[in-house]
């Protein structure tokens, strides 16, 4: 893999990890304030930290049609205001050549405790 995959894959973790709290984008019903746009996201609790990793070719669309980390995160009985997600946009050419090899390589990184319980999903 190509020494500056791994570099813009570091990059975006830094991105993810680093936006505070609250400037992620809080859940909803609907999820309306969600983008409808490709990228790599970060589900991330208040405390607890990155949760889950994952990519979406519509972020809205992703979590409108259920989403695993959520459900366990409601197992795990942690607070919908505790959760929040953090969002790093792709453009197109990103999104097609890239987007799997980045989102795992910030997986192997971050080693998520969702992502461990959930399989991964194109």
């Amino acid at each position: 893999m190509p020494e500056s995959i791994q570099q813009e894959a570091q990059a975006i973790l830094n991105i993810l990890a680093s936006t505070p709290f609250q400037d992620c984008i809080t859940l909803s019903k609907e999820f309306r304030e969600l983008p409808m746009r490709a990228g790599i996201y970060a589900v991330k609790h208040r405390s607890l930290g990155i949760l889950y990793i994952g990519k979406s070719r519509t972020l809205r669309d992703r979590f409108r049609g259920g989403h695993k980390a959520l459900l366990w995160a409601f197992i795990e009985e942690l607070k919908a205001i505790d959760i929040r997600i953090a969002f790093y946009q792709l453009d197109f050419t990103q999104w097609i050549q890239l987007s799997s090899e980045l989102e795992s390589l910030i997986i192997q990184a971050v080693n998520p405790p969702y992502n461990v319980k959930i399989p991964a999903r194109d």
